[in-house]
């Protein structure tokens, strides 16, 4: 494999693109000459079948001969998305004459979708065996074609992709097999499948998906095998693209690029895990912008980690593929956004302390065509170059002349672990519930970060796979479907010295939804109590520490008491297991972290800051480790620190200042000594260290980066 981490890939999509139309192709020269001259060192490229050949057998590269030599003649490197892009195997539109000679068979997005080409935009079948074929050899032969050109960085797998459940007969074929591998026959299926109502079956041609699941829709189980098929189908045509990729060039890198960070495990065979990041779609029509703090957190940074791999050359590192370069008027059903220069900076750093070895943006130069055009370009619409494309090209350079630690970081230890819920998802739709309790993490994960720690998001595969034994605090926020198997693990981690802490209702149930009447489920010796019942809670508060919705009704069965609700029933309940303890909450209690109303607001109620310190002397408490830093910040929600670490050993501190107002802050690194600057956002922002303390006077969104070391 290809060495890709010799400098900080920084950049944007520019062309070709996937669709709607480009700037015109006599601009390129100049446009990448400038975007070298920026400091810009990659952009991004799409290779789209459908306009490469647009009468079979008649396929025309030279756009894309043009732009490879165009980057290699001004020094940048181009990642090649020569994959899928949303729903298709490759790029997003199909070659029309796949349908026409080829006939391949339409996506059915619903049973009773027509099998016609009844529109002008269409999307096929990704299960459809010719069209597979078809775009293998497109794909292998596009590869064969730039895989020795010097600018070639890595190859994309494909562009964002989207859940895609099909029911034409391909798909539903294939889960018919998907089916009898699990079950092996129909009367052992039907007996799963008999949750809700008697099921039988004549015969496999009888069996088809169940779409939904709720109070009448069907079962549970019907409905979640559905889902998890179309979760692994989608999985195993990625896998199939980067095959093909790799038969033509085994040496170049492939990479994934999901939707949003929480898609970070969606595939796993990739070399390189990428993600889109953006919070301006999530604002809709709102004409308030995200304050600093929901702008901060609502990027969701710090669910990568549930894609992190140890197979892979990096296992801690990712890339940003995209996120907003610039703004928007109306697209995508917006109103009028923008960022400043210095905001966006500041998260592009915020991703970098996260992990990230590669920031692109989205677009270069927008399109002159469609939705998007005139919306999303770095620079001006006539290619030249704004403030905030000018800030973006300082930014590379100081990752560029930092190259060294900033591709090489990785997390100073995996002490403190969050378990993620969304690997439930499918559930939480059968449920009801959807995202109701899905902040609880995040807040969880702020209040953390507030308390002196770095806590690192896992999930269900990790927590498998052995993740705890590297661990020394697990919280499980909000996990009410545990499986056995699961709980065995989270039983030997406590027997040899780990913490648990979970928050009710936790484990009443298995991820096939069967309730387990004793709970937690097969853990109730482990956590000292039984939770027997699930009651509102109306008082809003768990012991001293605010809640939300749910009462655990509890029988203490060898725990200890530590906090009662209103009435005198347990609240908290703590246990000593083996070598470790464990602290069940009869509520929810992370969610109630919440320090501000979002825009798409729930029924939590907000506390402020300083009510807030009661759930964050509990978490330290809880953990029982010493806070790695101490702040003393006006402003301290809205300040981000992480302590990372380097392969000799040696530290590297990020601390950004996510607030669009200025910040005199102090921190205290304990642990750490010979603590030096290795640089800020501007040189108006002024650094004094004094021992292990760092004072720190940065601007609106600005940030510092430092160099230390253990004490000995």
């Amino acid at each position: 494999m290809k060495e890709v981490n010799t400098f900080f890939p920084v950049g944007a999509t520019y062309a070709p693109l996937a669709k709607a139309t480009e700037v015109d192709i006599a601009q390129w020269p100049a446009d990448i000459e400038r975007m070298a001259k920026l400091g810009l060192t990659v952009f991004r490229a799409f290779i789209c079948w459908d306009r490469i050949e647009k009468v079979p057998g008649q396929r025309d590269y030279s756009s894309l001969d043009l732009v490879f030599d165009l980057a290699q003649k001004n020094g940048l490197k181009v990642i090649g998305n020569v994959g899928g892009t949303f729903t298709n195997l490759q790029a997003i539109y199909p070659p029309r004459h796949l349908v026409y000679d080829r006939h391949c068979a339409l996506l059915k997005p619903t049973p009773d979708a027509s099998e016609e080409l009844r529109f002008n935009r269409f999307k096929l079948c990704y299960d459809d065996p010719v069209y597979q074929r078809e775009a293998a050899e497109f794909i292998r032969e596009v590869v064969a074609r730039y895989k020795d050109h010097p600018a070639l960085l890595a190859w994309s797998g494909w562009n964002e992709p989207r859940l895609s459940p099909c029911y034409c007969k391909n798909t539903v074929a294939l889960y018919r097999e998907w089916l009898a591998k699990k079950y092996g026959d129909l009367d052992t299926l039907a007996k799963a499948w008999s949750t809700e109502f008697p099921v039988y079956f004549r015969g496999w041609d009888d069996v088809n998906p169940q779409p939904e699941a709720s109070f009448e829709a069907g079962g549970y189980i019907p409905f979640l095998d559905w889902k998890q098929f179309t979760y692994e189908n989608r999985t195993d045509k990625f896998n199939l693209v980067a095959d093909w990729i790799r038969s033509a060039d085994p040496d170049t890198p492939v990479i994934s690029h999901m939707c949003s960070t929480n898609d970070s495990d969606i595939f796993g065979k990739e070399d390189i895990l990428g993600s889109s990041s953006y919070t301006i779609h999530g604002q809709g029509k709102n004409p308030h912008n995200f304050t600093p703090y929901e702008f901060t957190y609502r990027y969701n940074i710090p669910l990568i980690a549930k894609g992190f791999r140890k197979h892979r050359q990096d296992p801690y590192g990712f890339w940003i593929v995209e996120t907003e370069a610039g703004p928007v008027s109306w697209v995508h059903n917006l109103v009028p956004r923008s960022y400043s220069p210095r905001q966006m900076n500041a998260r592009d750093m915020m991703f970098v302390a996260h992990g990230a070895r590669a920031i692109l943006r989205w677009l270069y130069r927008s399109r002159i065509s469609d939705a998007q055009a005139g919306e999303f370009n770095l620079v001006g619409w006539d290619g030249r170059i704004t403030e905030r494309a000018a800030e973006f090209g300082e930014f590379s350079k100081f990752l560029n002349d930092n190259s060294a630690r900033m591709l090489h970081h990785i997390p100073d230890n995996l002490d403190i672990l969050i378990l993620d819920s969304n690997d439930c998802w499918s559930l939480f739709e059968a449920e009801g519930f959807g995202a109701r309790y899905s902040r609880g993490m995040t807040y969880l994960y702020n209040a953390l970060m507030h308390s002196g720690y770095n806590a690192r998001v896992c999930n269900n595969r990790q927590v498998m796979e052995g993740i705890l034994d590297e661990s020394k605090v697990l919280f499980i926020p909000f996990r009410p479907h545990v499986d056995r198997d699961m709980a065995e693990v989270l039983r030997k981690f406590v027997e040899k010295g780990g913490t648990l802490i979970a928050e009710a209702p936790f484990a009443i149930k298995d991820t096939k939804g069967i309730h387990y009447e004793v709970t937690p489920g097969t853990m109730t010796d482990l956590f000292g109590a039984q939770v027997y019942d699930l009651e509102r809670l109306e008082e809003s508060v768990c012991g001293p520490l605010p809640a939300f919705d749910f009462k655990a009704i509890m029988e203490v069965k060898g725990g200890t008491v530590e906090a009662a609700f209103a009435d005198g029933k347990p609240a908290i309940v703590t246990n000593i297991f083996g070598l470790g303890k464990t602290v069940l909450y009869g509520s929810q209690v992370s969610i109630a972290y919440k320090l501000e109303k979002p825009q798409n607001d729930d029924s939590v109620p907000v506390i402020d800051f300083e009510t807030g310190e009661i759930f964050r002397q509990e978490l330290i408490k809880r953990v029982g480790l010493a806070p790695v830093w101490k702040l003393e910040a006006a402003n301290r929600k809205n300040i981000q620190i992480f302590v990372r670490r380097l392969p000799d050993g040696k530290k590297l501190i990020f601390v950004l200042n996510m607030d669009e107002v200025s910040s005199d802050l102090t921190v205290e690194f304990p642990a750490l000594e010979n603590i030096k600057p290795l640089g800020t956002s501007c040189d108006t922002e002024k650094i004094e260290i004094h021992g292990n303390k760092v004072h720190c006077q940065l601007n609106e969104w600005g940030w510092c980066v430092l160099n230390a070391e253990k004490k000995s």
